[in-house]
């Protein structure tokens, strides 16, 4: 399908007209921003440079967890507050002993290698343990890199380059994967004394040195949770309030991003969806969750809310009271979208294993096509963007109709541990995918760019005509121009953030998680000094 610049033009008019249908905002009141497509359309404008060490800092925020203490969810933002989704972890003291998927990730270093086949599993096994006690440093490095070269398709390596490294590292002092099967059968299952914890590994057979490892990686306490939402002031950073409710210690697993609307926050924490007054914090509802712990983010549509947490889920926003279950549209990563057309109102959803329409009066299933991942789909006008978890749908483009939806393209894409959502902007789709960033004719499909980075699993957000993402593992904040004609770097900084939230962009400021709380920077540009 050919487009002329006159036909473009017209499309490009089309979704601005669409977009300036919603309310002008310059607040980021839920996951991906007002429209759910990752931009902000009335941003003011932005510096086009920064210092040499990066925009100004205008404050921090005191103690927050993350990341396996506390998640990975963005922050929101609306009239002047900043609002963060929170399981947050702590250890307490404890007579019972429990072997945690935590402690075996953290401590012991499991990872599940089955993925791998049983035939390179084996090769990696006996290859660690007849490695040569004198291979050390350097040498060892090198045979590592070769080995994974050899043996390590590209997306294996991707996963487990580490796990092998780690376990030729360890050598014959590495734990055998067949203990690990017996670690794992009493996971999560707490002994009731160190004394019964000491007699049970006694009793598993396990060499001297796997033993010792055990025992030092239980510790004396128990993990313990509580779903929170954080208030700030975004002036400020100061904490203005905090609400928490029971909750049960899920890891990062639990990495859902609030959602501002009516007069509340809607938050989903490891068991529960939780509604709480914006000004004063008291929680007005909370109802139990479809499954626990997940990453999703909640949608609000005419005093509905949306949620897919193992299965998508609505309640009444004003009681909480549960409307429908959607239990063909599975999963509890992806966030449902918004799409309008018509004077209707629909959700869209990238389930386990498709990418479907939804009725979010009813729950019913207008349409359903082939796709599903962790990538929340973007939508402009009655176009969507979304990347899919199979590797031969990739990144696909749809013209949406209330009779299903049309393919436009799509574009085979190797997905990685995570799926990036997408940004649409002026009838261009961009992907920062992790590590290949690509820009993207969004009627026609053509690649117009593509570039490699040293990338993170985050997806960037857009405002004032740039694109904003974390980069190198969190260390970077990088600035780039939204436009078709490649590639352009405005600006980095060194921000040393999480890697894996997603930046907020709202009233000119930009708001980044790192691993002991929340950042606030001044992204606006100077203000234009005229003279008489």
């Amino acid at each position: 399908m050919l487009t002329t610049p006159r036909s473009l033009s017209a499309f490009i008019l089309l979704l601005s007209c669409k977009s300036a249908l919603h309310a002008a905002t310059a607040d980021w009141p839920q996951w991906r921003g007002p429209l759910r497509n990752g931009t902000l359309p009335d941003s003011p404008p932005l510096a086009t440079s920064w210092e040499s060490d990066g925009p100004k800092k205008l404050w921090e925020s005191e103690s927050i967890p993350s990341d396996d203490d506390g998640g990975h969810g963005s922050a929101v933002v609306s009239k002047g507050r900043v609002f963060l989704s929170v399981v947050w972890h702590r250890d307490e003291p404890s007579e019972t002993r429990t072997i945690t998927e935590l402690l075996l990730r953290t401590k012991l270093g499991y990872q599940n290698p089955a993925s791998l086949g049983k035939e390179l599993v084996d090769k990696i096994e006996s290859t660690r343990e007849t490695l040569s006690p004198s291979l050390r440093g350097a040498k060892l490095d090198a045979f590592i890199e070769t080995f994974v070269a050899e043996n390590l398709s590209r997306k294996q390596k991707e996963l487990f380059s580490g796990f092998v490294g780690g376990r030729f590292k360890k050598g014959k002092l590495a734990i055998p994967l067949p203990d690990y099967e017996k670690l794992k059968e009493r996971q999560e299952k707490p002994f009731a004394s160190q004394a019964e914890f000491e007699a049970w590994v006694d009793a598993q057979g396990f060499q001297e040195h796997v033993k010792k490892a055990v025992l030092d990686a239980v510790p004396a306490s128990k993990r313990v949770a509580e779903d929170t939402i954080v208030c700030l002031d975004e002036k400020s950073g100061k904490t203005l309030w905090i609400t928490k409710a029971p909750g049960e210690p899920k890891g990062r697993n639990c990495s859902s991003t609030p959602c501002v609307a009516n007069g509340r926050v809607f938050a989903i924490g490891s068991t529960h969806l939780y509604a709480v007054n914006v000004d004063s914090g008291k929680l007005e509802w909370s109802q139990p969750l479809p499954a626990k712990a997940p990453g999703s983010s909640p949608l609000f549509i005419d005093g509905t809310v949306v949620i897919l947490a193992g299965k998508l889920t609505a309640f009444e926003a004003e009681t909480g009271k549960p409307l429908w279950e959607q239990p063909k549209i599975a999963g509890s990563n992806s966030s449902p979208s918004l799409w309008e057309t018509n004077g209707n109102k629909y959700v869209l959803a990238n389930g386990r294993s498709e990418f479907a329409c939804i009725n979010p009066k009813t729950g019913d299933i207008l349409w359903s096509i082939e796709g599903g991942g962790d990538s929340t789909p973007a939508v402009s006008g009655d176009y969507a963007a979304v990347l899919s978890s199979k590797d031969a749908i990739g990144f696909s483009g749809f013209k949406l109709s209330e009779k299903g939806a049309e393919k436009l393209w799509n574009h085979p894409t190797d997905a990685r541990r995570s799926q990036s959502s997408p940004i649409l902007h002026n009838g261009y789709a961009y992907l920062f995918e992790d590590g290949d960033y690509r820009c993207v004719q969004l009627q026609t499909g053509k690649i117009l760019w593509t570039q490699k980075v040293s990338s993170s699993i985050t997806s960037p957000v857009l405002a004032d005509g740039k694109i904003f993402v974390i980069a190198n593992n969190g260390n970077n904040l990088l600035m780039v121009n939204a436009s078709p004609n490649g590639y352009s770097e405005i600006a980095k900084a060194n921000v040393r953030s999480l890697w894996v939230p997603s930046p907020t962009i709202a009233n000119g400021n930009l708001f980044v998680r790192h691993r002991g709380g929340l950042r606030c920077y001044d992204l606006k540009a100077a203000p234009i000094v005229t003279t008489q």
